[in-house]
């Protein structure tokens, strides 16, 4: 496909190096992490056959690249799995901006995924790139924040770091036994894939496959640190959390939580509080459930938190987006087994379903 000069295609493994080099303009200056990140994310992913994106090429020279990142999913009681893509890393070289070359790219995305895959989940949007998912179709399922568990020292702190962009601190995460907790900075996969397929859903929902191959792909990612929580029972792994964490260990994410019962969240998220790991822990609002909501409530986790006000102040919040990957979809496109995916009660989500968790 051409469009005013430009060359629209797939990409392939040829301009590998041309596309981690345009990336330098999303991700920063260093190499080497990038390719390394690159070939993680889209090459080692384990749910698909070849890595997804789209470029664009102007004389030979790439110039423009939006990724997909794939995703596997079930109906929670069917064992029939769907491959759902989590469109990100849009990027345009700076000469190249302003010609709607991203938009081109996505429609190019849908016209060459239809025949495989059903459904876009983007979790990444921006504020920047709202208005162009909603020329796209993407359909808004549900404004993303996240609940807080703060201390003031901790909310100081991050005022103040928002003010001269320095870090004023650094935390430290203690490893080891503690009792029937242990602290790791390494996953267990297939413990973890234990725990997760060993959970029961009440309801139909869409729900995100987490066996364990899924469990060792995701955490090698290099870009990011995780600091694990496993809660035993006879020498068995029966819960965990992962958090997500930030430089300096400021601030914890907790990206995936599973356990046999609602007991054992409640004696893990409680442990990482009293150690004290972090000074501001947080959830996405999409992650909650039946089971943690009231946890977290008698946690002191806050919805208006005051760092909520002032990230939605410095950020704005945007949307989760579905949509079709067909190009015209229609009304009944917009389900799946009966499912309608622009409801939230619909899926079964956590934030390390995200292609930037």
């Amino acid at each position: 496909m051409s469009d005013s000069g430009y060359e629209i295609k797939p990409y392939h493994l040829d301009l590998l190096p041309q596309v981690v080099s345009l990336l330098s303009h999303l991700w920063g200056d260093n190499h080497d992490q990038n390719m390394s990140y690159f070939r993680w994310k889209y090459h080692d992913n384990p749910f698909t056959d070849s890595p997804l994106g789209i470029v664009t090429l102007h004389n030979g020279k790439v110039v423009g690249f939006r990724g997909y990142f794939a995703t596997k999913w079930q109906i929670s009681g069917e064992d029939s799995y769907l491959t759902f893509l989590s469109p990100g890393d849009a990027v345009v070289d700076p000469e190249h901006r302003l010609k709607r070359l991203s938009v081109i790219m996505g429609e190019l995305a849908m016209d060459e995924y239809e025949p495989k895959y059903k459904l876009f989940f983007n979790f990444s949007a921006s504020k920047i790139s709202v208005p162009g998912n909603l020329r796209m179709k993407f359909i808004p399922i549900i404004d993303k924040y996240y609940l807080n568990r703060e201390n003031l020292l901790g909310l100081m702190k991050f005022i103040m770091t928002l003010k001269n962009k320095k870090q004023l601190y650094k935390g430290k995460i203690t490893f080891g036994d503690f009792g029937n907790i242990t602290v790791s900075d390494s996953p267990k996969p297939k413990e973890m894939a234990a725990v997760a397929n060993g959970q029961d859903y009440d309801v139909r929902k869409i729900k995100f496959l987490q066996n364990e191959d899924f469990f060792r792909w995701r955490f090698s990612n290099k870009r990011k640190k995780y600091a694990f929580y496993y809660y035993l029972k006879n020498n068995n792994i029966t819960g965990y959390v992962v958090i997500s964490v930030s430089e300096n260990n400021k601030r914890g994410y907790i990206s995936d939580f599973c356990a046999d019962d609602s007991v054992t969240i409640e004696k893990l998220l409680a442990f990482i509080l009293t150690m004290k790991h972090f000074e501001i822990v947080s959830i996405y609002n999409y992650s909650l459930t039946d089971t943690i909501s009231p946890i977290l409530r008698k946690l002191h986790f806050k919805t208006n938190s005051l760092t909520r006000i002032i990230e939605r102040r410095e950020k704005g919040e945007v949307p989760l987006f579905v949509r079709p990957v067909k190009n015209d979809y229609s009304e009944t496109d917009c389900f799946i087994n009966g499912l309608d995916i622009r409801k939230i009660e619909s899926w079964a989500i956590k934030e390390i379903c995200s292609d930037g968790a």
